[in-house]
């Protein structure tokens, strides 16, 4: 099996990497650097907007897109034409199967540039028989949006948190996503949507709390409205004051209290 894995320096995509190696799978790699990876086959230099290299995708199987841009509108109208046009070259070459990350925010619901620009992909995309939507949820591990979280809750003596973190929150462990994308990659005739997050969802301020009691520490959690916590988000953008969060983050999280996805983890 030869899996091209397209962003794979990424939070999820050095961990799937890993995986598919410690399944003995041939690995190619895309990415910004261009670096290859130890166990990896060639690893090729790729940004976003370009087209694949040809000696990229020769023999594979499978590839896995998990490259985003998130510079803001033009980011998102960046990832919506760079994601179409290389997922229709590799069908057009041949590839059999294209594992998609979307999102548990891609949807109706969507109100974020993120949800918004991965629900107008599946749009297109979701039409070519070859691909297979993942839609996870926050994706718990060393690294990416719930990394952030967890870092400044082991630090932060008093954590605000939208209407008191009372809204729920679609997790699963990075370790059981990467297994069950790489049985997508094999499965005989894979569903073409997977929504890969746990079946119970969990509150914001539980997994803020879980995630600070991990340090023995127990922060106070400061409720603050979300429509003030979004000018808040907004003010510190501009003023390039660092967070974990910033206001499309939040407004996902808002809109997604409405999502309707349903778990289908339980059926590997």
């Amino acid at each position: 099996m030869r899996l091209l894995i397209i962003g794979s320096t990424g939070f999820i995509g050095t961990y799937l990497l890993r995986a598919a190696l410690a399944r003995q799978m041939e690995v190619v790699t895309l990415s910004r650097k261009g670096d290859c990876p130890n166990g990896a086959i060639k690893g090729y230099q790729w940004t976003l907007g370009q087209p694949i290299p040809m000696i990229a995708y020769v023999g594979v199987d499978c590839s896995i897109l998990l490259a985003h841009d998130f510079e803001g509108e033009q980011g998102a109208q960046r990832t919506l034409d760079a994601t179409v046009a290389i997922t229709k070259q590799l069908h057009a070459a041949g590839v059999e199967r294209q594992l998609f990350f979307s999102s548990y925010s891609s949807g109706k619901h969507a109100s974020s540039v993120y949800g918004r620009t991965k629900y107008a992909i599946e749009d297109v995309i979701g039409k070519i028989p070859s691909v297979v939507i993942v839609r996870p949820g926050l994706v718990l591990g060393e690294g990416g949006l719930y990394g952030r979280i967890r870092k400044w809750a082991r630090i932060l003596p008093v954590i605000p948190l939208p209407d008191g973190g009372i809204g729920s929150v679609p997790v699963v462990e990075v370790e059981t996503l990467c297994d069950l994308c790489l049985q997508l990659a094999i499965a005989t005739s894979p569903p073409s949507e997977a929504n890969l997050f746990e079946e119970h969802l969990r509150s914001l301020r539980q997994l803020v709390l879980d995630a600070a009691s991990e340090c023995n520490r127990r922060p106070w959690i400061l409720p603050i409205p979300s429509h003030w916590l979004s000018y808040l988000l907004l003010g510190a953008a501009k003023l390039r004051i660092r967070l974990p969060i910033n206001a499309d983050n939040l407004a996902g999280f808002v809109s997604n209290q409405s999502a309707t996805h349903t778990s289908t983890l339980h059926k590997f």
